[in-house]
């Protein structure tokens, strides 16, 4: 059992590895591509809008495809999605058509992965020292992105977005080999999906933490534009960026794992940290923004371990595919609503950074019940 167990944390660590090094090529930087193309920033924010509409409608459909058959599928089905999307970044046309097609492309690349990885994550970390194993996938995760980003970032400035699509494919293709080789008993699950009542149980503060805590993404993908906008127009500085955060997260990470698997809880200090940091980031030009990108690197991992020690923890109280579904329609719905608000009202990007950043403040304030000795499922 215990062999099975390791061989299972090797086979998803290098899943993780080259799952994440191929999107983070060319992933981070689709929204700076657009603009660049000719499209305009409120019909960038057009374009995550669709994917998180995309994501919201496909979510539960996905969920149930994965009971009936298995999460492998659902990886599968990410990866032909994200191949398309990968040829029609070759091809960019400036039209609705298009940015609906790449949305919806999107959407379903990213709603299939992140389901089928959120659920191998939760069946590999057991109810043991959480923090530290998560802290492992997460440095894992870390190296991955060290590199990808800036080499995506070379390329781009350098060769070809056709080169780079071909090397990000190979890899993703590459990265569904191990999780063919993950072994776990099989599951006879008939549970129906009940939305209401998982939501009424995790209770509000918990999926408010969670979701607010995404909003950070909803910051990253405009981050990248922002620096190519304001700072200056290169992808590659865009990837030094990245880099910098990224040696800083890998730095920080074995450290904090070990202090958030202790019974002290650093979340809302990390919550607070990482809105001070956002705030320079957004405030800082030249070498300061590259020293306030190295201390992001400190304080989105920190919040990150904080907010998935918490969520390994409860999850462990569920069923997995309630617990997945539940979690994936809040967080995507929060995310939409804030696209949709920066769609009609917001044209200027430090904005809606600043409102991403407002909405997270105030899970500073909530009072979370994420404590598995304390935490009690209420019927």
């Amino acid at each position: 059992m215990n062999k099975d167990i390791e061989k299972n944390s090797k086979n998803f660590n290098l899943y993780v590895f080259l799952s994440t090094f191929s999107r983070n090529l060319i992933e981070v930087f689709v929204g700076t591509i657009l603009y660049k193309a000719g499209y305009s920033l409120q019909n960038v924010i057009l374009y995550y809008l669709i994917v998180h509409l995309s994501i919201v409608f496909l979510t539960k459909p996905l969920i149930q495809l994965s009971k009936k058959t298995s999460n492998r599928v659902l990886s599968i089905i990410g990866v032909v999605a994200f191949i398309l999307l990968q040829i029609q970044l070759n091809k960019i046309y400036v039209n609705y058509y298009y940015l609906i097609l790449l949305g919806f492309l999107y959407g379903l690349y990213r709603c299939s992965y992140w389901i089928a990885r959120r659920f191998y994550n939760l069946k590999v970390i057991q109810k043991e020292n959480i923090a530290n194993k998560y802290t492992f996938i997460s440095i894992i995760n870390q190296l991955a992105v060290v590199v990808s980003t800036y080499v995506g970032a070379l390329l781009l400035d350098f060769i070809s977005i056709k080169v780079l699509t071909i090397i990000s494919m190979t890899l993703f293709i590459l990265s569904v080999i191990p999780l063919y080789k993950l072994k776990f008993e099989h599951e006879h699950n008939d549970i129906k999906l009940d939305l209401l009542k998982t939501l009424k149980q995790i209770g509000f503060s918990n999926m408010y933490l969670f979701a607010s805590y995404e909003l950070l993404n909803v910051i990253k993908f405009f981050f990248p534009l922002y620096i190519f906008i304001y700072v200056k127009d290169t992808y590659q500085t865009i990837g030094l960026v990245s880099l910098l955060q990224s040696i800083a997260t890998i730095i920080f990470s074995y450290i904090y794992g070990r202090l958030a698997n202790k019974d002290k809880d650093y979340l809302k200090l990390a919550i607070l940290l990482s809105i001070i940091v956002y705030v320079f980031k957004a405030n800082t030009y030249g070498i300061a923004l590259y020293v306030v990108s190295f201390l992001e690197g400190f304080t989105t991992k920190m919040s990150e371990i904080s907010v998935n020690k918490n969520f390994f923890q409860i999850s462990k109280k569920f069923e997995y595919y309630n617990y997945n579904y539940a979690y994936e329609i809040v967080l995507t719905i929060v995310r939409t609503l804030v696209l949709l608000i920066c769609y009609l009202f917001i044209y200027d990007i430090k904005t809606m950074i600043y409102i991403c950043l407002f909405i997270q403040l105030l899970s500073f304030f909530c009072e979370f019940n994420c404590n598995l000795k304390d935490f009690q499922i209420k019927e």
